[in-house]
């Protein structure tokens, strides 16, 4: 066949924009990231704000104890004392907030443990005092081949929806994890909340869906609906990182998600989570 010079030069114009038209949708998919975390800290601002006031009120009285009494050398020690422990956790829960909002693209795996320690941190307020119990079990020094940014945001979603579906009637939130065969890890997350249908469980991972409780608190209340992109990131995140995650469901019978991440590859790390 001869040489064509325009068909050529359509080519490589052609293979160009593909190119172009490859690194925006990377670009959106990174900008949608960002998005679905800034609207995941956004759910989170009125609980956070409330826990710094309850931390604040304490070290301020105490600070204000010592400011009067600076001659009672064991009543000084103690309110700074005080004031320094709350001091130190709210700087935890800060620390973890501006952690959630920067990229980690060097990190390719992830310390499970820890990243369930920020998220709880990222939440400020104990789970306990939403009525809601808190069971864990993960094995220590567990890895996953995931962006710790991006399990966080998972876990953060579905920790929330799950204390969200036991908001008033109180229950578990349970968390379990194991190595499987090949060294895939296996994440559950588990509530004892109230339960989602099967259409519900059919449309949860699809973009704008909301999710609503098939109960609703009593005396009249109005189901309560979880969080439209948030279980669809949860699986574009879960899914990019090589796993997958499905849930299980039914009204009354609490949900229950499954999350399989592939094994850690430490070696592409440059440091650890």
């Amino acid at each position: 066949m001869p040489y064509d010079a325009k068909l050529e030069n359509d080519r490589d114009v052609l293979l160009g924009r593909i190119r172009e038209m490859e690194s925006q949708i990377q670009r959106l998919e990174s900008d949608l990231d960002r998005t679905s975390r800034l609207a995941t800290l956004g759910i989170l601002a009125g609980m956070i704000a409330h826990e710094f006031n309850n931390l604040l009120t304490p070290v301020m009285s105490y600070s204000q104890l010592a400011i009067a009494s600076p001659d009672d050398r064991e009543l000084v020690t103690k309110a700074l004392t005080r004031t320094v422990d709350g001091a130190e956790q709210l700087s935890r829960i800060a620390s973890a907030i501006l952690g959630f909002l920067r990229d980690d693209d060097q990190l390719a795996d992830a310390d499970v443990n820890r990243v369930v320690d920020l998220t709880l941190e990222c939440m400020a307020k104990d789970p306990q005092k939403a009525g809601v119990r808190l069971v864990r079990r993960i094995p220590g020094g567990l890895r996953a081949g995931i962006r710790p940014i991006c399990l966080q945001q998972v876990l953060l979603n579905l920790f929330l929806n799950a204390i969200d579906a036991m908001r008033g009637s109180g229950g578990e939130l349970r968390i379990d994890s194991e190595i499987e065969a090949r060294g895939q890890v296996r994440l559950i997350v588990a509530d004892t909340g109230c339960g989602m249908s099967r259409e519900m469980v059919e449309q949860a991972f699809t973009p704008l869906k909301s999710r609503p409780c098939e109960m609703s608190d009593g005396g009249g209340a109005s189901p309560r609906r979880g969080h439209g992109l948030g279980l669809a990131i949860c699986k574009r995140l879960v899914e990019e990182a090589g796993g997958d995650i499905d849930l299980h469901s039914a009204p009354g019978q609490g949900t229950t998600f499954c999350i399989r991440l592939p094994a850690p590859r430490q070696n592409q790390s440059r440091r650890s989570a």
